[in-house]
């Protein structure tokens, strides 16, 4: 295979990886408080073969150099549901997964477990400010959570929640459509920004479906056509040889 083949399958891995990444983008448009995300490209470049060094030039490669994620706060949706939260401002709520480990997220839509402890809906428990999970008094009737994350129940306070903010979002990593993870502290209580929570709304996802369909189109146009460069231009080298091999 020579350069231009190699550049062209290049090209074709980078659009493959570009697609996935609309793909998933296109698939969690209603996910409350999913972050599209976007493959950044960088250019590589090395030596073309053949001829001498200082006069054979580059040849330029596609690299697949990473994920970025879109940090835009998603719409406020209203619900009927006192456990939705919406958070107002660059925050997460602590919660713990399945397994133990201590994960993030903004999306707010809560309930009361099996367990009788607060959760997400997708079965994550929620932490409280000592990073305990909250567990329901019995006898309880309802809950209600402040706009300052305390929670509460008909009984009376029973907690607070964890809510956590990152000087660098961008190096939290994904584990799931709205949830993260990472090895990095969370700021301090006094240095976080101003943070509201409002009941009876969750945060919408900020995919926007029209330009995001849009780039899966796009997206699957430039690939049809690298494909149809590469056909065409194996077809071309092909008919050369076997005139080649006549003249010979």
């Amino acid at each position: 295979m020579d350069s231009t083949l190699y550049i062209s399958l290049s090209h074709r891995m980078a659009l493959r990886r570009r697609m996935d990444v609309a793909a998933h983008n296109v698939a969690n448009m209603s996910t409350t408080a999913f972050k599209k995300e976007r493959v950044a490209f960088s250019q590589y470049l090395m030596d073309a073969p053949g001829a001498e060094a200082a006069t054979r030039g580059k040849i330029a490669y596609v690299l697949d150099h990473g994920v970025i994620r879109n940090l835009e706060i998603g719409r406020m949706v209203p619900t009927e549901n006192p456990l939705d939260i919406y958070i107002d401002g660059k925050a997460y709520f602590s919660v713990q997964a399945q397994n133990g480990d201590t994960l993030y997220t903004r999306n707010g839509r809560m309930m009361v477990d099996a367990d009788g402890e607060l959760a997400l809906t997708s079965g994550e428990k929620l932490l409280d400010d000592g990073g305990a999970t909250i567990e329901m008094p019995d006898g309880y009737t309802s809950v209600a959570i402040a706009p300052d994350g305390s929670v509460s129940t008909n009984l009376g306070p029973i907690a607070k929640l964890q809510i956590a903010a990152f000087t660098d979002e961008q190096a939290l990593q994904r584990r799931g459509s709205s949830l993260y993870e990472t090895n990095a502290l969370p700021m301090p209580v006094d240095d976080m920004p101003r943070i509201t929570l409002i009941p009876k709304a969750v945060e919408e996802s900020n995919v926007n479906p029209i330009e995001s369909m849009m780039e899966v189109m796009e997206v699957l146009h430039a690939y049809e056509k690298s494909a149809k460069f590469e056909k065409d231009y194996q077809d071309m080298r092909k008919d050369a040889l076997d005139r080649l091999a006549r003249v010979q």
